[in-house]
């Protein structure tokens, strides 16, 4: 017959004995390490999906409600509603010197066309973030280039006490937010606002030696800007064949 302090010590180690079996069927971790489901973002979580985003395009809509509007800035659908007024864009600076009205990245579509008329182009290629190669050294026979991708900023300032747009490369706001007319400048009193060339700068803070770092860009033969009262849809055209967007909301 066991004593009562042998008792004791059976019955400790049994309880022992339990919870390392537990432990063990769990692996021996009281809590799973994050990410190993690989479940990502739960149903209803957009995953922090912003302008910046990809366009949707075709891609089936992700089950999303018929009421969402569309990411696409080449779709008119993605930014309607009311144009922004001069007289509006003026209360929405007050005294402000400039406003950041929102971000967006450009991207960039094309399409091949036999003719100089819509009806001879096939279809549209799939968006991709626009990329273009900017001249940072031309002496002689010499050039050289670089490539860049386009963040941008939608710049709201006045200027001669009229409101105006501007969409500036985020690296030349970087290196100096106060220059609001180098980007491609919009003016109020058309829709869509019109810019017959436009040019947009780009600062290169690490170039090669000897190289450039104030570059400039065409992004295409004309620029229409749609601003509304809580969004607006840039784009670029050359000729039939490329167009190059960004849909800003704000």
């Amino acid at each position: 017959m066991l004593s009562p302090a042998s008792a004791r010590c059976g019955a400790a180690l049994a309880l022992c004995a339990g919870l390392l079996t537990a432990c063990l069927s769990r692996g021996g971790l009281d809590d799973d390490p994050p990410g190993v489901d690989g479940a990502g973002p739960g149903p209803g979580d957009d995953g922090g999906v912003s302008a910046d985003a990809a366009p949707a395009g075709d891609a089936g809509g992700g089950g999303l409600d018929a009421s969402t509007p569309s990411s696409d800035p080449f779709d008119p659908a993605s930014c309607e509603g009311p144009a922004l007024s001069g007289t509006r864009a003026l209360g929405i600076l007050g005294a402000a010197p400039r406003l950041k009205l929102a971000d967006a990245t450009l991207y960039r579509r094309a399409r091949s066309c036999s003719g100089m008329t819509e009806d001879t182009c096939g279809a549209w290629g799939p968006p991709a973030v626009h990329q273009q190669a900017l001249l940072t050294y031309s002496g002689g026979v010499v050039t050289d280039y670089k490539t860049f991708s386009f963040p941008t900023h939608l710049i709201l300032f006045a200027q001669g006490g009229q409101p105006r747009l501007s969409v500036r490369h985020e690296s030349d706001y970087r290196h100096d937010a106060g220059a609001n007319t180098r980007g491609v400048l919009f003016s109020f009193g058309a829709d869509p606002m019109v810019n017959s060339y436009p040019v947009i700068y780009v600062w290169d803070f690490f170039p090669a030696p000897n190289r450039y770092d104030d570059l400039q860009g065409l992004l295409g033969d004309d620029g229409y800007l749609y601003a509304r009262e809580r969004c607006a849809r840039v784009v670029f055209k050359t000729g039939l064949s490329t167009e190059i967007a960004a849909l800003y909301r704000y």
